[in-house]
């Protein structure tokens, strides 16, 4: 770790995952006239080329380019901004120093802070020591990932005015799980869309939070499996949001709650005729199902 003189204001910067849209985030870089530096250089990572990390100095937020970068950023979450008092070489050199954790079995992991959608889910994980060692060149640092608008980290540095070169993190197994936890909802989100059951266009914000009412009802039937909670979103989407409300498919449900069964098995019992009911009524908009009964809305 060293100390270094910084600039006498605070620059900022956008630290961008080239990986959201690599062709076109790399194009607007180039058109920005500004100076930037790829964080993974020097790193095997480099080879990704356009859908590496950079870092990309500021000095004009309405600038054509840069407003661009920002509507890329609201439908696939790849920018941060941040501000720091250090040039944009040593932030880079900062910024690789917490790329990389050690996760047990001489391996190592990539860890992606730059994913404005985990960023302060993995601060919470590294703990509040190199958290304050990540955040301490920086005064600030906004991000949206999940949500509408700007976020601000919520987290301090203890000291400022330290960059670190290198830094040795540790992820215990629990680490692993709760990151794993934080990012399961994307994940699947992700997977749904590759298969065309989920249209990307639109605003992030607004596809995820539609996402997680789906997951979070797949979750209260008890579902951890991943595939299994990926078929029941994608069910949802195919066959309408309440399609569990339906009894034979609320009791094929409760029963797979209790005998732990396969998610996509206990749906086979399904009699084909509930399942063209469902599409037919979904793909119409036409209710197929009858108002909630007393037991299920105690349940």
């Amino acid at each position: 770790m060293t100390s270094h003189e910084g600039h006498s204001a605070a620059q900022l910067f956008a630290l961008v995952d080239g990986a959201a849209n690599p062709g076109r985030v790399y194009a607007l870089l180039e058109e920005s006239g500004a100076y930037f530096k790829s964080v993974f250089e020097g790193l095997p990572e480099e080879a990704l080329g356009p859908a590496s990390l950079y870092i990309v100095r500021v000095d004009d937020r309405d600038a054509p380019w840069f407003v661009e970068l920002d509507g890329i950023d609201l439908h696939s979450p790849c920018l941060s901004l941040v501000w720091s008092r250090y040039d944009i070489a040593d932030v880079a050199t900062h910024l690789r120093a917490f790329l990389f954790a050690d996760i047990g079995d001489g391996m190592k992991g990539l860890v992606r802070y730059f994913d404005p959608r985990n960023t302060d889910a993995i601060l919470k994980v590294w703990g509040p020591q190199i958290a304050s060692m990540f955040i301490a060149p920086f005064e600030r640092w906004l991000y949206r990932g999940h949500h509408e608008t700007w976020c601000a980290l919520g987290h301090h540095a203890v000291e400022t005015g330290r960059i670190c070169k290198s830094v040795l993190i540790e992820f215990q197994q629990a680490d692993l799980d709760n990151l794993g936890v934080h990012t399961e909802a994307d994940e699947l989100l992700a997977s749904l869309v590759q298969i065309g059951t989920v249209s990307d266009e639109g605003l992030y914000h607004a596809r995820y939070i539609d996402f997680l009412a789906r997951y979070q009802r797949a979750r209260e039937w008890g579902l951890r499996d991943a595939v299994d909670l990926l078929n029941f979103c994608r069910h949802t989407y195919v066959y309408g949001l309440e399609f569990d409300r339906e009894p034979s498919i609320r009791a094929a449900l409760t029963a797979r709650a209790e005998s732990g069964d396969v998610y996509l098995a206990a749906m086979g019992r399904i009699p084909a005729r509930i399942w063209g009911e469902l599409e037919r009524a979904q793909s119409t908009g036409e209710p197929a199902l009858p108002p909630v009964d007393a037991t299920y809305a105690e349940g």
